[in-house]
């Protein structure tokens, strides 16, 4: 199934959903989406498809909130914080919905007792590695603060 066909399909299956109002598809955008606000929360959701970025963005979300149960509430509050502010809107000089997202995730990796990992150290250590020529190590756990 090809990009165009499956924008279609969502459109088609958000536009008889009861979860979502305020449909509406921009398929000449640099990255086709369908839009739709999700009735409960007001947030506004848009889906593209065979976007990559956005799939590893996502993906990376997904991971860090299946480690942290407060991560969502967290970024759901703060969005609608800044939906209420009107500062949400990228399109309008605004910020993109991901940048609330992280910015939630470093406030959890930055306090006194972390209740993220921060993965940046290790980062470091391994570009060090690469530049003086040295085989540069797997990732194979991350140190966290936080007592379990």
């Amino acid at each position: 199934m090809h990009q165009p066909d499956v924008l279609l399909l969502v459109k088609e299956t958000l536009s008889v959903s009861p979860l979502f109002v305020d449909l509406e598809a921009d398929f000449h955008a640099r990255v086709p989406v369908v839009i739709c606000k999700e009735k409960k929360s007001g947030l506004i959701c848009k889906v593209s498809a065979g976007n990559e970025n956005a799939f590893q963005t996502t993906s990376y979300l997904s991971a860090i909130a299946s480690r942290e149960p407060l991560l969502l509430p967290l970024v759901l509050s703060f969005r609608r914080w800044a939906q209420i502010c009107q500062i949400d809107r990228a399109e309008e000089g605004g910020l993109p919905p991901y940048v609330f997202a992280l910015m939630v995730i470093y406030f959890l990796q930055k306090r006194k007792e972390s209740l993220l990992p921060t993965y940046l150290n290790q980062e470091v250590l391994l570009f060090i590695c690469s530049l003086n020529s040295v085989k540069p190590q797997v990732l194979i756990s991350v140190e966290t603060n936080r007592n379990i």
